[in-house]
């Protein structure tokens, strides 16, 4: 396990999550692994929400993997917090590393859930025994 996936793992299980800049520079590395994973499994899956702290709104904003369209010029297979309200289309709104300070303690408290999930999907589409599908399942072990 690398050391920002330690670092995740460790601030999931954690009682608070300390957002710092490591913390910041975590979640940019599994994004970029997380954008590799997914270009090569090509599976979509809708995660956990991503609400805030004191608020019922896990609903309004969701991690998603899938195909992203940020504008004409970025498109690409990745994981997004996307609005997920019924008229949202699942709009990207933040990379995981862009939410703000109190969203991103939601969304590293959420990263085991993701990650079971995702496997999951994988798995249904037939695609846990390749070498990504083996790749995130190693991710998801991670997380506990």
């Amino acid at each position: 396990m690398d050391d920002n996936i330690s670092l995740l793992a460790a601030q999931a299980a954690a009682p608070s999550v300390t957002v710092n800049a490591a913390l910041d520079e975590a979640l940019r590395a599994l994004d970029r692994r997380i954008e590799v994973l997914a270009e090569a499994l090509q599976v979509e899956y809708l995660g956990p929400g991503i609400g805030m702290l004191d608020m019922d709104a896990e609903h309004v904003f969701r991690l998603a993997v899938r195909h992203h369209v940020w504008d004409v010029a970025h498109a690409g297979w990745g994981v997004k917090v996307c609005d997920a309200l019924p008229n949202g289309g699942l709009r990207p709104m933040w990379p995981i590393h862009g939410v703000g300070r109190l969203r991103k303690q939601q969304l590293v408290r959420a990263l085991p859930a993701f990650f079971q999930g995702y496997v999951t999907a994988v798995a249904a589409a037939g695609k846990a025994g390749t070498p990504a599908g083996r790749e995130l399942q190693a991710l998801a072990e991670s997380f506990g």
